[in-house]
């Protein structure tokens, strides 16, 4: 048994020490432009190693962006579930959760999103976050039946704007601020109404 543990944390250290080797070249150069060699000279990896994990680069950045948008995901799924558990839920956990954990990879996130050398991470959160926003919306009928907006809309807003509150604290500010202020205001989106005369309706 203890043989197996040090086997998986090994193999474990060896995909994280992969990642990592990647997402640094990201910061430096194009991916199309980043070789097997690149990654395993960069990890401290020798290739045999590289091949037992992943069959290609490709499929390493993919591995990297199911690990980042599941983390996102279940960080909010968590919270939802405490409060079904203990009925001590405040409103916002599910935000907070969700920039926490975008705290806590932020090398990654910047890196990945700070250029356009990793298109599919951009794409693949805002798919993933939408679907995930618009479930959240049919699983409560009766506010979906009240909600002012097409269900479909609604969600690619949510989507638009957590991903643009993800940027803006990221890349903008540098992570000036914690993810528990963050949340807060994002939920002041949702709560007040500003006054934009442009966004005004005309009747």
């Amino acid at each position: 048994m203890k043989t197996n543990r040090r086997v998986d944390r090994r193999i474990v250290r060896s995909r994280q020490m992969l990642k990592d080797a990647l997402v640094a070249l990201i910061a430096e150069k194009e991916f199309s432009a980043i070789s097997i060699t690149d990654i395993i000279n960069r990890s401290d990896l020798n290739r045999s190693t590289f091949y037992a994990h992943f069959s290609n680069k490709d499929e390493l950045m993919s591995s990297i962006i199911d690990e980042l948008i599941t983390g996102m995901i279940n960080s909010m799924q968590t919270a939802a579930n405490n409060k079904q558990k203990d009925g001590l839920y405040q409103p916002g956990q599910a935000t907070i959760q969700l920039f926490t954990y975008v705290e806590d990879h932020a090398n990654y996130f910047k890196t990945m999103l700070n250029n356009q050398r990793v298109p599919q991470l951009s794409q693949r959160l805002s798919d993933t976050l939408y679907a995930f926003y618009l479930d959240e919306i049919k699983k409560f009928p009766k506010q979906s039946d009240q909600l002012p907006m097409n269900n479909g809309l609604f969600a690619c807003y949510l989507t638009s704007v957590v991903i643009g509150f993800i940027y803006h604290w990221l890349i903008v500010t540098d992570l000036k601020y914690s993810p528990e202020f963050i949340s807060q205001e994002l939920i002041k989106v949702f709560t007040q109404k500003a006054t934009i005369p442009y966004l005004q309706p005309s009747f």
